[in-house]
């Protein structure tokens, strides 16, 4: 099965600056809210299910392109760690929820730099 690659890598691009954006935007939100505005930890679980519809993407567009094993790996450690944290936060776990994010954090760039660096024989 041939499967046009230009604009899968597109969306896995799009994904990738996605998971940053909002894994950035977990702390911001969190942050917001230990301040004292409840309506922020809405917001922050909002977030916190497209962060974990990112990563769902990302490995989906890194499987139709059949990256490289480290790529897909990478992406589903994310996705599984994303909903450990979900988990977590609605559990109220923050013993492991904010170190958690700090990990997911540094997962966001590595799939933001993959999905960059990443180069696929065009069909």
């Amino acid at each position: 099965m041939f499967v046009k690659k230009q604009p899968w890598i597109w969306v896995l691009r799009g994904a990738g600056v996605l998971f940053l954006l909002t894994v950035l935007g977990q702390a911001l939100l969190a942050g917001l809210f230990v301040t004292g505005d409840i309506g922020f930890l809405a917001m922050h679980e909002v977030n916190g299910s497209i962060v974990g519809l990112a990563a769902m993407v990302w490995v989906a567009a890194a499987l139709v392109l059949r990256a490289p094993r480290r790529m897909v790996l990478v992406g589903l450690g994310a996705f599984l760690a994303t909903g450990a944290q979900i988990g977590l936060g609605h559990a109220r776990g923050l013993q492991l929820h904010i170190p958690l994010g700090v990990l997911l954090f540094g997962a966001a760039v590595a799939l933001t730099t993959m999905s960059f660096a990443y180069r696929a024989e065009l069909t």
